[in-house]
C-alpha cells in the first residue's frame, strides 16, 4: 500500500511539473506571436461581428455615394486634362487618318501576299499526298478485325 502512495504522489508531482512547463511554452508562444505582430492568440475567443442586412445595405448605400462624391470632385476641367501631363487624355483619329492607315495596311499584306506566292508554287510541286480509297479501308478495317477477334479467342482459351 505504500508502494501505491508513493507512486501516486510521484505522479501528482510530474503532473504539477509538466503543467508548469506547459504554461511557461505558452507565455513564450504569446510573448513570439506579439512579436510577430500576427495578434491572433489561440486563447482569444472574440465573437463575430454580426451585421443584419439592412444595416448591410445602409453601410453599402454610404458608401456609394462617398464614391460619387469622390468621382465628382476628382474630375478636372477639360481645357486642363490637355495640359496637365499625368492624367490620360483619349485621343480620336479623323477619318481620313483612318482611312490612310486602312489603305497602307491594305498595301503591306498586298506586297505580303505577292512575295509569299513563289513558296506557295514550290510547295505545288511537291509530291500530292497519298489517299486511299474507301474500299482499301474497309479490308484494313476487316482485317484488324480479325486480329482482334483471334487475340480474344487466344484469351479465353487460356
Amino acid at each position: 500500500m505504500a508502494n501505491l502512495i508513493n507512486a501516486l504522489q510521484q505522479l501528482r508531482t510530474e503532473q504539477r511539473e509538466a503543467q508548469l512547463h506547459v504554461e511557461k511554452l505558452d507565455q513564450a508562444i504569446s510573448v513570439i506571436e506579439s512579436l510577430n505582430s500576427t495578434g491572433v492568440s489561440r486563447k482569444s475567443t472574440r465573437p463575430t461581428r454580426i451585421v443584419s442586412a439592412a444595416s448591410r445595405r445602409k453601410m453599402a448605400q454610404a458608401q456609394r455615394a462617398r464614391w460619387a462624391r469622390a468621382g465628382k470632385e476628382s474630375k478636372p476641367a477639360s481645357g486642363a486634362a490637355k495640359t496637365m501631363g499625368s492624367t490620360h487624355v483619349k485621343r480620336t483619329l479623323s477619318a481620313s487618318a483612318r482611312s490612310r492607315i486602312s489603305l497602307a495596311q491594305k498595301k503591306r499584306w498586298a506586297k505580303i501576299r505577292k512575295g509569299s506566292k513563289p513558296a506557295a508554287a514550290k510547295t505545288a510541286s511537291a509530291p500530292a499526298k497519298r489517299t486511299m480509297s474507301a474500299s482499301d479501308r474497309r479490308k484494313i478495317a476487316a482485317a484488324q478485325r480479325a486480329r482482334w477477334a483471334k487475340v480474344k479467342a487466344q484469351k479465353k482459351a487460356a
